[in-house]
């Protein structure tokens, strides 16, 4: 398995995306996987690791299918923000909902940085998003 996107968030000029590292070979250590996240910005570029579990796959998998959904109905919340891992384990992604989309990249254990971007996501993102991360999650469960 070469790197694998877990998610993608993007417009034109930004992106911060999550990949699993080829170098874990795509499968569980002690329960945990290991990948990066990858900021792409016209001012900022940077990679930070990060950790997760099936979970919290299966966490940000309801929080895509639960965005389409919104988004399919033209109501797209404006609600609280949702972490990504779980904070307080790692570094993760801090999602606000709104106009613009904004993603945190938050490394409160490491680097103390937090990065923020704002992003203007195409229409249809949460639902391409979804479908995705379900090929990798089944991907990773025909492995283990």
């Amino acid at each position: 398995m070469r790197d694998a996107g877990v998610v993608r968030f993007a417009d034109r000029s930004r992106s911060v995306t999550v990949v699993l590292e080829e170098a874990r070979g795509g499968s569980r250590r002690d329960g945990w996987y290991e990948g990066e996240v990858v900021i792409e910005t016209g001012f900022v570029g940077a990679r930070l690791p990060v950790h997760f579990t099936d979970a919290d796959l299966a966490d940000l998998t309801a929080f895509l299918v639960a965005r389409a959904a919104a988004e399919e109905d033209g109501a797209l919340p404006d609600g609280p923000a949702t972490d990504w891992p779980e904070s307080g384990r790692s570094a993760y992604l801090r999602l606000r909902p709104g106009d613009p989309f904004v993603v945190e990249v938050r490394d409160p254990a490491q680097s103390g940085v937090t990065v923020i971007v704002p992003l203007q996501l195409p229409d249809g993102w949460a639902a391409r998003g979804s479908s995705r991360l379900g090929r990798l999650r089944a991907e990773l469960d025909d492995r283990h």
